[in-house]
C-alpha cells in the first residue's frame, strides 16, 4: 500500500481532506482495490441490489443467477482476475422477474417480488443507458 498525504486540522486548505480522511474507511478502501461496493435495499414492490463499478463497459459485466444466489462478475480487460461479488437471498430467483440497467457506474438489479417471468437462461441481460 502506497503512504498517503496527511492533512492536519490546523491548516486551513487542508481541512475538507483531513474530514475525508477521518470518515473514510480504511478497510473499505483497501477492498475496493480487489472487489466492488454492493447494496442492497427493499422497497414495497421490489428488492434493489446496487453495485458500484466504475471504468468498465456493460459487456464487460456479467450478472447470473443460481436458485436463491446472485453473482455479478467483472472480466475486465484491465485486470488479471475477475472481481465477483455474490448476494444469496431468502428465497428462490428462477421465476423472479430481474431487471439489470448499468449507467454512470452504478449496476441496478430489481427483482420484483410479485412478478414472476418462464426464464429459458441463468444470465440477465444488463440494459446500458
Amino acid at each position: 500500500m502506497g503512504k498517503k498525504k496527511q492533512s492536519l486540522p490546523s491548516e486551513l486548505n487542508g481541512i475538507e481532506d483531513w474530514m475525508n480522511q477521518f470518515f473514510q474507511d480504511p478497510f473499505m478502501s483497501f477492498l475496493d482495490d480487489y472487489t466492488f461496493r454492493v447494496d442492497l435495499f427493499e422497497t414495497s414492490c421490489e428488492y434493489i441490489i446496487e453495485a458500484q463499478i466504475n471504468h468498465v463497459e456493460a459487456d464487460e459485466i456479467s450478472v447470473e443467477i443460481n436458485n436463491d444466489n446472485l453473482s455479478i462478475t467483472i472480466h475486465s480487460i484491465k485486470e488479471e482476475k475477475p472481481k465477483e461479488r455474490s448476494v444469496v437471498l431468502p428465497f428462490p430467483l428462477e421465476d423472479k422477474r430481474i431487471d439489470a440497467i448499468y449507467q454512470n457506474g452504478i449496476l441496478e438489479i430489481k427483482i420484483a417480488k410479485e412478478e414472476k417471468t418462464i426464464r429459458n437462461n441463468k444470465r440477465i441481460q444488463i440494459q446500458k443507458r
